[in-house]
């Protein structure tokens, strides 16, 4: 009680409630990350736009930005974490940069190593930036734990992904090549031998070379497609119909095919066991993803953010 009487236990009170006053009112500014560097942020806009073949939405220029903040967030945070004191990836590289930079100088490599690190050398290096931020990323997931992803998980993640693990129909088939300017009586010998139920080692003996190979197996049409052009993947499949017979003329970028139809594998859906593994990896992927994102927002919440 004496404390509140006196003169000075009344400044100390009166002190300790401005102080208190003042902090409420006016807490210590956060330390400002961002804006994103511009010049990266129109690279990586500008290659996003030639991907899809226009330019970008709004959204997606934000997006760009805000994972240039979170890169840049996770270095930051690496860097205060004595990063770059601890690994030698980055040390060797420091290192080898600074006698690049002077490689007649005659010095070892702690002091060189020092110097770049009082240079500040791995603020301009982009390899030792992503190298910090895929650390930073591994500690991050690793103090999370290992997660538990049970047989449930994994079957509840096929059933909604079940549409993607569709399989097409996939051909198998060996084929007979003549190319458009071929002579009309090599053209009739290579029939004459179809006629004759020729196999289609016999029947290439009279065709053209054809440099991609004669048997190609378990395509789908796409794939066909890839290889000889849509004309003649439509076609084919279109009039693939039964083992063991040919199919042909089919035209294709190249000329005219013979094929002789070996396996149609119909279209099914992988099974479970055939796609599990992936669909672990994937979750645990997407898990991690989450884990760093969370660790992003959280830490976020520290700086003052501009975009």
């Amino acid at each position: 009680m004496r404390l509140f009487r006196s003169v000075w236990g009344q400044f100390v009170i009166i002190g300790l409630g401005l102080f208190l006053l003042d902090r409420s009112l006016f807490p210590e500014p956060k330390p400002v990350i961002g804006p994103p560097n511009a010049e990266r942020v129109s690279l990586q806009a500008e290659a996003l736009s030639q991907l899809q073949g226009a330019e970008l939405t709004e959204a997606q220029v934000v997006a760009i930005k805000e994972r240039e903040i979170r890169d840049e967030l996770l270095f930051i945070e690496a860097l205060d974490r004595g990063f770059i004191e601890q690994d030698q990836v980055v040390q060797r590289r420091l290192i080898r940069n600074m006698r690049f930079m002077d490689p007649e100088r005659e010095v070892d490599d702690p002091t060189l190593l020092t110097e770049a690190v009082e240079l500040r050398l791995y603020l301009a290096d982009e390899v030792i930036r992503r190298r910090t931020v895929q650390v930073m990323e591994t500690l991050i997931v690793a103090s999370r734990g290992n997660p538990t992803i049970t047989e449930a998980d994994l079957q509840v993640e096929y059933a909604a992904q079940r549409d993607n693990f569709q399989v097409p129909v996939r051909y198998s088939f060996t084929h007979v090549f003549l190319r458009d300017d071929a002579s009309d009586e090599k053209r009739s010998k290579l029939l004459a031998r179809l006629s004759d139920g020729a196999s289609p080692e016999q029947a290439r003996e009279v065709g053209d070379v054809f440099l991609a190979g004669y048997q190609f197996k378990e395509r789908s049409v796409l794939e066909i497609s890839r290889q000889f052009g849509d004309a003649f993947a439509y076609d084919f499949a279109s009039r693939a119909e039964s083992l063991g017979q040919w199919v042909g003329p089919v035209q294709s970028i190249f000329g005219s095919h013979w094929v002789w139809v070996d396996d149609i594998a119909e279209s099914r859906v992988k099974s479970f066991a055939e796609v599990a593994q992936d669909l672990r990896r994937d979750i645990r992927r997407d898990l991690d993803d989450q884990a760093i994102q969370d660790w992003v927002d959280s830490t976020l919440q520290q700086y003052e953010v501009r975009l």
